[in-house]
């Protein structure tokens, strides 16, 4: 079994590591938006698609890591204190942020490969 202040380590990592996982899922999302925007010639329809189609799995990936995340601070929280009564709300907020900050940088470059 884990010490208090080894638990209380991996609440920190976890969260940096919420931020880690945000930052490169945006990073992805801005390269495959960064490769799509440069190509020459503009991208045949089946290319935008797979990009598009791209950016999604990217994002969906960045925001279920986050979800993973949320539910081990949640198990760690309750490792620390059994009698916890919200341990998976509490910091909610900041991962729905983050959550929300890669979708709309995903939305954002899927619309921009079908703008005139």
């Amino acid at each position: 079994m884990a010490t208090k202040m080894e638990l209380f380590d991996e609440l920190r990592f976890a969260k940096r590591q919420q931020w880690a996982v945000t930052a490169a899922a945006i990073a992805l999302i801005a390269g495959i938006y960064h490769i799509a925007d440069n190509a020459d010639p503009p991208m045949a329809p089946w290319e935008q698609h797979l990009a598009a189609f791209c950016v999604l799995v990217v994002a969906a990936g960045g925001i279920g890591m986050l979800y993973k995340l949320q539910g081990h601070l949640c198990r760690t929280r309750l490792d620390i204190d059994k009698k916890d009564p919200d341990p998976w709300w509490r910091g909610l907020d900041v991962v729905i942020a983050l959550m929300i900050a890669i979708a709309i940088s995903a939305i954002a470059v899927c619309y921009s490969f079908w703008r005139a």
